[in-house]
């Protein structure tokens, strides 16, 4: 059985009272004690530490207590915009990087309209650029910036340390991201974590259908575009895998003949590459578009099928600019081949947020610390 030392158990405290104030933004000391099993001391403690670091202020403002009986209860107003992140993707002709608060609010969005790939030496003046801006931005909103997050187009291998971005001509290629990340902290004298594009996505869907009251625990987001991949989310978490590849759809083969060379893409990339689509179909006749759809929908609906049969998962979110070429034709043609394969039919939606992979990444980073902000 694990043992709890007090720091231990005195950061679990402050953090069930910070997760309250997110959902409960103006509370009295008694009010946050009624909601927890801390007593009015330790509830008070930890107030005045969320006070010292700029998480909460006295509003001036008081009210009753139960039933209008006993003294007066003193509001105090949590303050989420006090600390914030960047989030940052590079996807496709430009870059676009995100200020976020403690609630998942933007408060903030910038885009550079140039492609600048992310192991290359200019994406490190672009964050430069971009946390100079933000600074200014966070600065007015009464803000302190705690870190940046960037979704990254690759596959991140956790026990090599690499990335495998796919470079010039196709091909792909394997960086060693410490050395990648320890350049851009240093540069922006800030942390910075990288995620790939689309587990940051889906932490972003996933975000938004709570708001909504529509997430469940479990859920599957699919990006097809210039490359294809999957975010998974079970039990409410982010499923990662032993080596953090676990959705790298762009090796899903259905073809028992094909073989992968050490610099080609993998089989599903392959056959849905948007740059290959767009070299095999004539988007603007009729026929050939028809074809084009029904031709990804087939290859969509099978990935769909095998992922949600083995993973038992009803609810898949699309995403990306395959998909976005006829969203609605798309997903209707998807849903009839999933029903076809297997008789049921999964709840599939098209995205309609916007900068998920930014968001995701900005929502990981500030995650990540907050929790030493609140262990301080």
């Amino acid at each position: 059985m694990k043992s709890f030392l007090p720091n231990d158990i005195k950061d679990e405290n402050r953090k069930i009272i910070f997760d309250i104030l997110l959902q409960h933004p103006e509370l009295a000391k008694v009010e946050l004690a009624e909601k927890t099993a801390m007593s009015f001391v330790t509830v008070s403690k930890i107030v005045g530490f969320f006070e010292q670091i700029g998480l909460l202020a006295a509003t001036g403002e008081s009210r009753d207590g139960s039933s209008g009986l006993g003294r007066k209860r003193t509001l105090y107003r949590f303050d989420e915009n006090s600390y914030t992140t960047i989030g940052i993707q590079s996807i496709g002709e430009s870059v676009t990087a995100l200020l976020v608060n403690l609630k998942g609010r933007v408060l903030e969005v910038y885009t550079i309209d140039r492609p600048v790939p992310f192991y290359s030496e200019a994406f490190t003046s672009v964050v430069e650029e971009i946390v100079s801006y933000m600074k200014e931005k966070a600065k007015a909103a009464g803000s302190r910036i705690i870190g940046i997050g960037i979704g990254v187009d690759g596959a991140i291998n956790t026990r090599n340390q690499t990335i495998r971005i796919r470079t010039e001509g196709e091909r792909e290629e394997d960086f060693h991201y410490e050395a990648l990340i320890g350049v851009l902290g240093s540069a922006a004298g800030l942390p910075v974590l990288i995620e790939n594009d689309v587990n940051a996505s889906i932490l972003a869907e996933f975000r938004k259908l709570e708001l909504e009251d529509e997430a469940s625990a479990d859920l599957i987001h699919i990006s097809a575009g210039e490359g294809i991949g999957a975010g998974i989310i079970i039990n409410k978490e982010l499923h990662r895998g032993g080596s953090a590849r676990a959705g790298e759809l762009e090796y899903m083969c259905f073809d028992p003949e094909f073989r992968k060379s050490p610099s080609s893409v993998g089989w599903l990339e392959s056959k849905l590459g948007l740059k290959r689509l767009l070299a095999l179909y004539d988007l603007s006749n009729a026929d050939s578009t028809e074809a084009c759809v029904d031709y990804v929908a087939k290859h969509l609906a099978l990935v769909v099928t095998n992922m949600v049969s083995l993973l038992d998962i009803n609810r898949v979110v699309m995403s990306g600019a395959t998909i976005d070429l006829f969203p609605e034709r798309m997903l209707d043609r998807i849903a009839h081949y999933v029903e076809q394969y297997i008789e049921w039919s999964p709840t599939i939606t098209v995205s309609q947020a916007q900068h998920t992979a930014a968001m995701g990444a900005a929502i990981l980073i500030l995650q990540q610390e907050m929790m030493r902000v609140l262990s301080a």
